[in-house]
């Protein structure tokens, strides 16, 4: 396995990641439904992006990255949107994922 910090699996992770966690501080910006869509597809695609990383770069790297992002601290628009809620689900499904990988 690469798991070098430039591994191209590992990098798209990063991306992803960073993606959704950017996106965390705008759900409470959002209509219900266009919310509920957006966190759906976070909720399937970070998990399935930490999968294909684990099996191209290794689990140990892709666990780290997550636990990285997963310590980022999620700033939310609106206080009744459970951003830190949804934020932990998608990072502890993406961990779940990637160590299913193996």
């Amino acid at each position: 396995m690469n798991d070098s910090p430039d591994h191209p699996a590992l990098v798209r992770l990063r991306a992803e990641l960073d993606a959704a966690w950017k996106g965390m501080g705008v759900l409470g910006d959002m209509e219900d439904v266009s919310r509920d869509r957006i966190v759906a597809e976070l909720r399937a695609a970070v998990p399935d992006v930490a999968s294909r990383a684990a099996r191209a770069a290794g689990t140990d790297a892709v666990v780290a990255e997550i636990n990285r992002f997963a310590a980022a601290e999620v700033v939310s628009s609106d206080a009744a949107v459970p951003t830190a809620t949804i934020w932990d689900d998608i990072v502890h499904s993406a961990t779940e994922a990637a160590s299913a990988a193996r």
